[in-house]
């Protein structure tokens, strides 16, 4: 029997948000009763060693894990794995569970992330065709690379990317397809893109730009043989990973009459139009009060603040979403990191480093900094993309002049800032779904 003043929180998603809220709410056993339901068969783990250190064998799924067997909050959750929730009751505040048991909850959490999206051309079914969202698809690519001469990647965003740079460390030959004229289209400048993609092609990655997938070519026995693109050119190969981008886990929401606006839409504190109900991680559209507008955010820190924010408001305290977004993506020696929303410069100021590392610091048309782009290993970029990130969170308007130069410290620049000049209000529009990796 619970206790009469215990809060029943149900966590829908075992992903990055939904363990780590439920994680800090299982420390609280005294005041909450915890229910977290993982679509998958497995505790919740972290996604970005999946493309790289699970891809290449130097990670094991117990690495992974976000809580550790050590960990006391395990035993106070209730973890209910291979499930999935099915519909809410919001009148009886209930959620009905794919195995049929209803849960009652004082609070629910909506936490499902994004999924894969499908390829729908002739052959994608081949056994050989695979895509890479959980850690049972990277342990299954992985099985693969060893007896693989040819790999065919198809999408140039970053799960492309990071998964064609795994392979060219296991030596497998590997071509790589991207529609678009150039890599990272909806999300880095072309000058980014552009060293980037020089660097693949230096470590043995071919590029196809501008061409699409028309069919995948089986062998006699069923299996992935060759890539058919629609420039005609035939690409012969025995593993294929497809990396098309992904989409917003929303249907449950959407069945239960909430807001969906791509994603589940919530306020600053990530709370839906049903007070009861909050919307975290990948799957929310969330008021960033930093940018005056919606957004949505796929990224690992994104789902870390959100879970702390979630678990403040649950436990009575006022938070709200408000952190500079933040991003980064490692290929071979190289970090590409994002900080804020890029998307919502009209210019920009190119600082270039000694070493070839670029950073690029978006502005409004009014000169506000609103986001920044890097491209170099870690130790280059690093202390100046989070050096952006506090002119972002303090509105700054920066002198363009100064962020070009190399030789003035950016953290000069952030001293002499801290004047904050009026917010200009950019809409309610979201600002997109693809600018940062899931």
């Amino acid at each position: 029997m619970r206790g009469a003043n215990r809060n029943r929180v149900v966590v829908i998603g075992g992903g990055q948000a939904g363990g780590r809220l439920t994680q800090i709410l299982g420390a609280n056993p005294r005041d909450f009763e915890v229910t977290l339901v993982c679509q998958e068969p497995h505790p919740p783990y972290e996604r970005p060693p999946l493309t790289k250190g699970v891809l290449t064998g130097k990670t094991t799924r117990e690495q992974c894990l976000i809580w550790r067997d050590e960990d006391d909050a395990w035993r106070n959750v209730d973890l209910r794995l291979g499930v999935c929730a099915d519909a809410i009751d919001r009148e009886a505040k209930r959620v009905q569970l794919s195995d049929g048991v209803k849960l009652g909850y004082d609070t629910l959490v909506l936490a499902m992330g994004s999924s894969v999206r499908r390829f729908s051309v002739e052959g994608a079914a081949l056994k050989g065709v695979h895509y890479l969202r959980n850690i049972d698809d990277s342990l299954a690519i992985a099985r693969r690379f060893e007896p693989s001469k040819r790999l065919v990647v198809v999408g140039g965003g970053f799960i492309g990317l990071e998964i064609a740079a795994s392979a060219r460390a296991q030596g497998i030959d590997t071509t790589l397809v991207e529609a678009s004229d150039r890599l990272l289209a909806r999300v880095v400048p072309s000058v980014v893109a552009d060293q980037l993609a020089k660097r693949h092609r230096s470590e043995g990655v071919g590029m196809r730009m501008g061409a699409m997938v028309e069919r995948f070519v089986s062998s006699p026995g069923d299996a992935l043989c060759a890539v058919e693109l629609s420039t005609g050119e035939v690409l012969p190969c025995d593993l294929a990973v497809i990396g098309v981008g992904v989409k917003a886990n929303s249907e449950l929401a959407v069945s239960a009459g909430l807001s969906v606006d791509v994603g589940v839409r919530v306020d600053a504190s990530l709370r839906t139009d049903d007070p009861s109900i909050f919307a975290c991680g990948d799957v929310a559209t969330f008021w960033h009060p930093l940018f005056n507008q919606y957004v949505r955010v796929e990224a690992w820190q994104n789902a870390e603040d959100h879970a702390r924010v979630v678990a403040k408001v649950i436990m009575g305290e006022k938070a709200m979403s408000d952190a500079v977004p933040w991003f980064w993506s490692d290929q071979y020696d190289l970090s590409l990191q994002i900080a804020g929303l890029p998307i919502l410069g009209s210019s920009m100021a190119m600082r270039l480093m000694d070493d070839g590392a670029v950073i690029l610091f978006h502005l409004t048309p009014s000169g506000k900094i609103v986001g920044a782009t890097g491209l170099g290993t870690a130790e280059s970029i690093g202390r100046d993309v989070r050096l952006a990130q506090i002119l972002i969170a303090e509105r700054a308007h920066p002198d363009p002049v100064l962020l070009r130069d190399p030789a003035i410290g950016l953290k000069s620049i952030v001293k002499a800032g801290k004047a904050k000049k009026p917010v200009v209000v950019l809409g309610s529009s979201v600002a997109t779904p693809d600018m940062l990796r899931p």
